[in-house]
């Protein structure tokens, strides 16, 4: 059984009614077998990453983003941020009506035992269900607990100790990534015209970028996390900067930016996946003109060399220490 499927069990075994009236909200919204089970006219999804919302948007679904108040039902679906579950949690059941149902669904390896620990020491939880490696359990609202409140700010924007803005849940979120800083001293003096940051995050990259080369008329900060791109705008306040929420391996050929930097992810679960990078190179190949460059960092294990052979006319190794390596790549191979 699938992760998502589990969320299906309370609701196909009788544990929990769906509302038959009265909203239903959904926080973190995933690909979920168990949404067959409601009606759509009444679910507001809530989803940061931009892959899964546009694939939900396409199944129909309705998207906010603010939590809203007075839902007969909310489902929270676990992250690997400990700090973000429980910011969803806590808003999730503020956004409850009194006696609405409050669904949390999660893998074990995303905390699921450890946030239905620390719930209990503040409400009374109703039942519980485990399958697929994780579980789903429910509660009903009455008080609001203090704690609550306090969980609530980790999505509130705060300066890291590297004094730029982060939230929980988002890549790096405690310091600049090192593979970023490792860039950057490349990009000095080399950048002109427009260009994009492929994967921006909450834009170091960029910032670093714009403040070394006045060359630049213009950088897209490209970003699939809407709270790290919303932390982007606090860090990245040169009015040559623009924000794009889109997944930047899904945007079309065009041919137009000067130049493309990049840190990409090479996961999207906890196992490394080197073809989300590949597919980085792909898009910079396709947006960038016939004399376009590329400056990218990459982690030293993760073979990337052919693709940026089979895409690029000149490939250079620029650096290379213990964790990271630097390319230089220029004129795609259209």
């Amino acid at each position: 059984m699938a992760q998502t499927d589990r969320l299906s069990l309370p609701f196909e075994n009788g544990a929990i009614e769906i509302p038959t009236d009265g909203s239903i909200l959904v926080v973190n919204a995933q690909s979920c077998p168990a949404y067959d089970l409601l009606p759509k006219d009444r679910t507001t999804c809530l989803q940061d990453f931009f892959p899964t919302h546009a694939y939900l948007a396409r199944s129909g679904f309705t998207f906010s983003q603010a939590t809203g108040a007075g839902h007969a039902l909310a489902i929270v679906h676990l992250s690997r941020s400990r700090d973000e579950n429980r910011a969803h949690i806590a808003r999730a059941y503020e956004a409850l009506a009194t006696n609405g149902i409050l669904v949390i669904d999660g893998a074990k390896t995303d905390g699921i035992e450890s946030q239905l620990k620390a719930v209990k020491k503040f409400l009374p939880v109703e039942g519980a269900i485990s399958k697929a490696h994780g579980k789903v359990f429910w509660l009903v609202k009455s008080n609001q607990p203090d704690e609550f409140a306090v969980w609530s700010k980790a999505l509130n924007p705060t300066q890291n100790d590297d004094g730029y803005w982060t939230q929980a849940g988002i890549f790096s979120e405690s310091k600049i990534d090192k593979g970023s800083l490792e860039l950057v001293p490349h990009l000095a003096g080399k950048l002109k015209g427009i260009g994009a940051d492929l994967g921006a995050g909450w834009g170091y990259l960029a910032q670093q970028a714009l403040t070394a080369n006045p060359a630049i008329t213009k950088l897209d900060l490209i970003e699939a996390h809407a709270g790290a791109l919303q932390c982007a705008k606090l860090n990245v306040t040169d009015e040559r900067a623009t924000f794009t929420w889109t997944d930047a391996t899904a945007l079309p050929a065009n041919n137009s930016l000067d130049f493309v930097i990049t840190n990409p992810p090479f996961h999207q679960s906890r196992k490394a996946d080197p073809a989300l990078g590949q597919r980085f190179i792909d898009s910079a190949a396709r947006l960038l003109k016939p004399t376009g460059k590329l400056y990218m960092v990459a982690n030293r294990q993760l073979a990337y060399e052919a693709t940026l052979d089979a895409s690029f006319r000149t490939v250079e190794r620029l650096s290379q220490s213990a964790q990271y390596k630097c390319f230089f790549a220029r004129k795609p191979k259209l």
